[in-house]
């Protein structure tokens, strides 16, 4: 895995831009009922874990496909998970390679067999930092960028979607690809947007 749309090709970058825009603008659509109250979200005792084998289809045919965001995801969240992962060494290297802010927000948009990551850096508009296919088999979800093809057990509770890393093998700038991904997907758990 690059970091931050380094293995884009020149037209890439502007497919990444419009399928952004789209996102957003259908996001905006979708809008409020015109309340000024947050909507709750499920308890964990109402909505029941769901994951590749689940009972009740999506509307795109899984309930992983749609739009997914994390909180706001810190340098602590992302070597916590790091260190959990035994990658340690290479904290340091994946912080000067990466180029992340202090406070990072992912949106994950899955449909129709695209799979598109933004990022927002400290507040500041997302920009494109992933995009390939995937297929989902399962309980897993593999993704594949322009190289390799890391896997991820998935599981959904309540509105939160938890991606785990079963397998990645490739490298970018001599930073195994697996430090990339446990931060950009494993670091926080990402909410369901729609």
């Amino acid at each position: 895995m690059n970091a931050i749309s380094n293995r884009k090709t020149p037209r890439q970058p502007l497919i990444g831009v419009a399928l952004l825009a789209v996102t957003c603008a259908v996001l905006a659509a979708c809008g409020s009922s015109g309340s000024t109250r947050p909507a709750s979200p499920p308890s964990a005792s109402s909505a029941p874990a769901t994951n590749g084998n689940a009972n009740t289809p999506a509307p795109h045919g899984s309930p992983l496909e749609g739009t997914w965001r994390t909180g706001n995801v810190t340098e602590a969240d992302i070597t916590a998970a790091l260190s959990r992962a035994g990658l340690q060494k290479w904290i340091q290297p994946f912080r000067a390679e990466a180029g992340l802010g202090h406070s990072n927000v992912f949106l994950l948009t899955l449909a129709n067999g695209i799979w598109h990551e933004g990022l927002s850096q400290d507040g500041g508009p997302f920009a494109d930092i992933d995009d390939g296919t995937y297929r989902i088999a399962g309980n897993t979800v593999t993704y594949h960028p322009q190289g390799n093809s890391p896997t991820y057990r998935w599981s959904i509770q309540g509105g939160t979607l938890r991606l785990t890393l079963l397998r990645d093998t490739g490298t970018y700038s001599g930073i195994p690809d697996e430090v990339y991904q446990r931060a950009f997907y494993t670091a926080a758990p990402f909410q369901r947007q729609k």
